[in-house]
């Protein structure tokens, strides 16, 4: 109810307004539709309070949010690295192996190998054993025991005579000379 429809109502019939009456309803009223400004005021004061304290929540947990988001981030990052150098380590152990065992294309043979299992310390389970069955399956790309023994060169290489000797430095006039005189006939006694 409105404040001036009651004052309207307790305005008499000859005009006079009966101030008692209305101050009565006022107060009645007052309780129960009206507030008092103080306690308006105060209630206004704890919604705003509460308002900011729902913002700064909101903010704090869009950066809870996005910590955690990171963290998970990172997290999964960490393990693909992980398993990246687990992979790394077992390609490296079975190249060696294989290397070891005079392998002619070891990318080849660690293809024939497949998946292997690796255990807990990141070394690869019956490795020798694999690749003793390698060999006995693919006999061609090893190198017989006799070859591993008498071939000093690494595999692909090969030491050519040069016709050189054996790194004495000779005089080149003396040289042209001796192959002038040769080309001539003429012998040096």
């Amino acid at each position: 109810m409105d404040i001036e429809e009651i004052l309207k109502k307790h305005i008499n019939e000859e005009g006079k307004f009966d101030q008692i009456a209305a101050a009565k309803e006022l107060k009645e009223t007052q309780g129960k539709e009206f507030v008092p400004k103080s306690e308006f005021n105060s209630k206004n004061e704890e919604l705003k309070s509460a308002n900011a304290t729902l913002e700064t929540l909101k903010k704090e947990n869009k950066d809870v949010e996005a910590l955690q988001t990171k963290v998970q981030e990172h997290e999964t990052k960490a393990k693909e690295l992980q398993e990246a150098l687990v992979n790394e380590r077992k390609t490296f152990a079975v190249k060696e192996a294989l290397t070891k065992e005079g392998v002619s294309d070891v990318d080849y043979m660690l293809y024939k190998l497949g998946e292997l299992e690796v255990d807990k310390d990141g070394n690869v389970k019956e490795l020798d054993s694999k690749v003793k069955e390698l060999k006995e399956a693919n006999p061609s790309f090893f190198k017989a025991e006799k070859d591993n023994e008498q071939d000093n060169n690494p595999p692909g290489y090969q030491v050519i005579d040069n016709g050189l000797d054996t790194g004495k430095q000779t005089d080149p006039i003396e040289a042209a000379t001796a192959d002038f005189e040769a080309a001539l006939g003429i012998t040096n006694n």
